[in-house]
């Protein structure tokens, strides 16, 4: 079991980070992006500052000692990740590929793992093989397992959201992320390929796909 929880707010993201941490106390992660606060003085894409990952309980202290730089003209978010590893591999969260970053929460299924294996090579974590499944431009649809998923897409400097029907993620308002229900939050869709934009607090869904298998639906 892992979680994915995100703030633009410092305070609210070591809320949520504690809200979280009893999903996973093996690893965790935390990373910052920045984007340009107005739209008149610049694109809104996001700038990937930092990523922070160690062993343990969440550690607050890259947060708290993060120096935020002209807080009226940028937005800092803040994302993180917390893992007890659901494979026999125990690397921590995110997947790195060539600047292109994948926060996973969930668990493919042991066949899925085997295909993708000789599609894209023999490496031991799903989250991995999920996100090399998403580089070489293959769809959702087909992904058998469960997953709610952020991603850092480096060549357009952007932040998206995902999940299928099987796996949590809540949002409020202000863009608060949490794989844990919080006070006035709700569920995101199931299905929907979410852009994140940091300017105005919103998800402005992209994309729609398919849960290939939900065990719990009996319609």
């Amino acid at each position: 079991m892992c979680a994915i929880f995100g703030s633009s707010d410092k305070e609210k993201f070591l809320e949520l980070a504690e809200l979280n941490q009893y999903r996973g106390k093996y690893s965790n992660s935390t990373s910052a992006f920045v984007v340009n606060r107005f739209k008149s003085f610049g694109d809104s894409s996001a700038e990937h500052l930092f990523t922070q990952r160690q062993l343990g309980l969440f550690d607050d202290h890259w947060v708290k000692e993060h120096n935020e730089v002209n807080t009226t003209g940028y937005i800092t978010y803040y994302l993180g990740h917390v893992q007890a590893p659901t494979t026999d591999s125990v690397k921590t969260h995110p997947s790195n590929i060539n600047a292109d970053l994948l926060w996973h929460n969930g668990i493919v299924k042991d066949y899925q793992v085997k295909s993708w294996q000789h599609e894209y090579g023999h490496v031991d974590w799903d989250t991995e093989l999920l996100h090399r499944h998403l580089l070489f431009g293959n769809d959702l649809d087909n992904v058998d397992g469960t997953f709610s998923c952020a991603r850092y897409e480096d060549r357009y400097s952007a932040l998206t959201l995902f999940r299928n029907e099987i796996s949590p993620l809540y949002y409020d308002e202000d863009l608060n992320i949490s794989s844990t229900k919080f006070d006035n939050s709700k569920e995101t869709e199931s299905g929907v390929l979410y852009l994140m934009d940091l300017q105005k607090s919103e998800l402005e869904p992209m994309k729609r796909f398919e849960t290939k298998e939900n065990p719990y639906y009996f319609g």
